[in-house]
């Protein structure tokens, strides 16, 4: 995994940006994030993005006033209306458009992150294993991919102390 100061570095460039859209795409959670524009996608189908995309593949959770709101883990319960959808895409579809803003990012010494929105929401990215992607941010001006992962090989294992 990358040095958390690396990663409070890239995550930084989110600071006071709006969190605008999101969305699932099989099985990620993912956030459209900073100063709206149109593009043209690969479907050649113009569509409005933001400047940072936030794609989460690992532990995620939204809470507000110490309740849990959803999480990664409600991915497949049903939708309580009744509707064939998840539970992230209903409580996502009545959730936008309010804005929230990006105020403070807090990072701990395992990779966890806290993004600290407005209206005292929080949304927490978890790692919770040794060999995935967890997160990706995404740069859709310059296309650049900041991936947050982890490896379970031998090199990163040999300063783990078993005893």
């Amino acid at each position: 995994m990358h040095e958390i100061s690396l990663i409070q570095q890239k995550l930084a460039t989110l600071l006071s940006l709006e969190l605008w859209e999101g969305f699932d795409f099989g099985g990620i959670l993912c956030l459209r994030i900073g100063a709206k524009r149109m593009t043209i996608n690969r479907k050649h189908e113009e569509v409005e993005i933001g400047r940072y995309s936030l794609h989460i593949s690992g532990a995620w959770r939204l809470w507000q006033h110490q309740r849990i709101i959803i999480g990664s883990g409600d991915w497949a319960q049903p939708d309580p209306a009744g509707v064939d959808r998840s539970a992230l895409h209903s409580f996502l579809s009545s959730f936008w458009p309010q804005s929230l803003f990006i105020r403070s990012i807090q990072i701990n010494r395992v990779g966890d992150v806290k993004l600290h929105l407005s209206k005292d929401y929080c949304l927490e990215l978890l790692i919770d294993s040794t060999n995935k992607e967890y997160w990706r941010l995404i740069d859709d001006d310059t296309d650049e991919h900041f991936i947050v992962e982890a490896h379970d090989d031998e090199e990163e294992q040999e300063g783990f102390d078993r005893s």
